[in-house]
């Protein structure tokens, strides 16, 4: 089909060009290459296209009703490529973005908020999962991920380290004896995100390598937040969305003394090439917002 199609466009060539020579020599192909194709596609369509003499080609019936439709293919293809270049000049489109629930939430909805108020052109699509999708399989433009991709067909901008807090609820504390060792964790109800079974606190010189239980589990941190605002737990979470709790009373902080290693955060999407006017600009509002800078600590 794709050697038709190609075929096609050669037959156009040749009539408008009047002749083998001329067509060849658009096309950049021997004269003896363009015959033999256009006698192919003869064969192949059953029907004779052209009739020639050794002065001139003419169209047969057939030829001319093939010619219209050849001629609105090769126009489709001249419409669609200008419709990219139209795009790659505009910042229009569609974009797909896919996002953890907790940054999805306090993160990226204020980014693209201030991105579409710039580029009202552009429509988004926000998936919020903190399940790891293959970007590219899936469609998406852009993704938030913890940790360096590993995937090497993916560009990862490093958007900072991410501090994690312990907390539980003042209530769920207040029933139990104060916990000053991280080794005490393991006698107290944990909310564990699936991704953070095990963590490493330091104090000082001193290092506790935490390995949470796994009684109660999640994918999702801000059902681990809500979890332990109501008394479920301790629970491990990002600092971005333990703050509020913590200044709203909702949340205590737990071994404030012990730091958790941050989290590594990363821009994700594919290879930079052949993008977009609209992703290279909401990957720029990204990199640049306040938002990205406040919650995190560059290197």
């Amino acid at each position: 089909m794709f050697k038709q199609l190609q075929d096609m466009a050669l037959f156009t060539v040749v009539v408008e060009a009047g002749s083998f020579t001329v067509a060849a020599k658009r096309v950049g192909l021997p004269k003896s290459s363009v015959s033999q194709r256009i006698s192919h596609l003869e064969q192949q369509l059953g029907l004779r296209l052209l009739m020639r003499t050794t002065r001139q080609l003419s169209l047969t019936f057939a030829g001319e009703r093939y010619l219209i439709h050849c001629r609105e293919m090769l126009q489709a293809a001249e419409r669609a490529e200008r419709s990219l270049e139209e795009l790659k000049a505009s910042v229009s489109g569609r974009l797909r973005i896919t996002a953890p629930a907790g940054l999805a939430v306090t993160l990226l909805a204020p980014i693209v908020t201030d991105f579409q108020e710039q580029y009202p052109e552009v429509s988004i699509e926000v998936y919020v999962s903190d399940t790891v999708t293959d970007l590219v399989a899936a469609g998406f433009d852009i993704g938030i991920r913890t940790g360096k991709p590993r995937d090497s067909s993916l560009i990862g901008r490093f958007l900072g380290h991410y501090p994690r807090r312990l907390v539980a609820s003042e209530g769920y504390l207040s029933q139990r004896d104060e916990i000053i060792h991280p080794s005490q964790l393991a006698s107290y109800s944990c909310i564990t995100h699936r991704a953070w079974s095990e963590c490493t606190l330091r104090k000082g010189k001193s290092v506790f390598h935490w390995s949470a239980s796994s009684r109660h589990i999640t994918d999702n941190l801000l059902y681990a937040r809500q979890c332990a605002i109501s008394g479920g737990g301790i629970a491990l979470l990002p600092a971005f969305l333990a703050t509020d709790g913590i200044e709203q009373g909702l949340l205590v902080p737990v071994l404030e003394d012990w730091q958790a290693e941050s989290n590594e955060l990363y821009l994700v999407y594919p290879e930079r090439k052949l993008n977009t006017s609209a992703q290279e600009r909401l990957i720029e509002t990204v990199m640049r917002h306040p938002l990205v800078a406040a919650h995190s600590t560059k290197r």
